[in-house]
């Protein structure tokens, strides 16, 4: 399950520009990224071409063509879950907006222009200030610290027990709850059982019918 990391602001505050200069300071360490944004236009194909016909009776679509690959799907409005289901094996998702949203967030502007009801900000990049503290506030210059506080917080989080259940090949998204009560009943189960010491290093199962 990957961190995800929101660079929220107002419009035209250079939330694009930061998350390219984060993205690239956070590939340098060796990190494995992907990037979301949330727009306010629409972004499938119209309902009159061939693949929004198709898109229009719920069924994904994928364009292939000579420079690559593209999805579209009509979703609801995702939240922390199927972000993170979209880019299962990544270290980190740079999320752009997504305002609504409750996550770990960077906010593109002075502290003070931040709404209220826009939560989960450790973080301000303001382009305004002329100096930063290394804490909270940040300015040009100091994307490289900034990355360095994301990558602390993945640090962290990648050293928090991961859950994950897959059926035929596919992962299954798993609410927080429910991935602690696997956890802890999978752990209860095995640490009794005789060579068994630790579980330190993981462990891995797998469910298949008998013959």
């Amino acid at each position: 399950m990957p961190l995800l990391i929101a660079v929220s602001g107002f419009k035209d505050s250079g939330k694009t520009s930061l998350a390219r200069a984060l993205l690239t300071e956070l590939s340098g360490r060796g990190l494995s990224l992907a990037f979301m944004k949330h727009t306010d236009r629409d972004v499938l194909s119209p309902a009159g071409t061939d693949t929004g016909g198709i898109e229009s009776q719920g069924i994904p679509c994928a364009y292939w063509g000579n420079d690559g690959l593209r999805m579209e799907m009509h979703a609801a409005a995702p939240n922390r879950d199927t972000i993170a289901a979209l880019f299962p094996e990544k270290d980190i998702v740079i999320v752009e907006g997504a305002k609504s949203i409750s996550m770990p967030r960077i906010w593109v502007g002075s502290a003070e222009s931040a709404p209220p009801e826009v939560k989960g900000v450790f973080a301000c990049f303001d382009r305004a200030a002329e100096k930063g503290d290394g804490r909270f506030l940040y300015v040009p210059g100091e994307e490289n610290e900034l990355a360095d506080r994301i990558a602390a917080f993945h640090e962290r989080f990648a050293n928090v027990w991961c859950v994950r259940v897959a059926v035929r090949g596919k992962r299954l998204p798993l609410k927080p709850f429910v991935a602690e009560m696997i956890r802890g009943s999978i752990a209860g189960l095995l640490l009794p059982l005789k060579g068994i010491d630790s579980l330190k290093e993981g462990a891995d199962i797998h469910l298949a019918r008998s013959e």
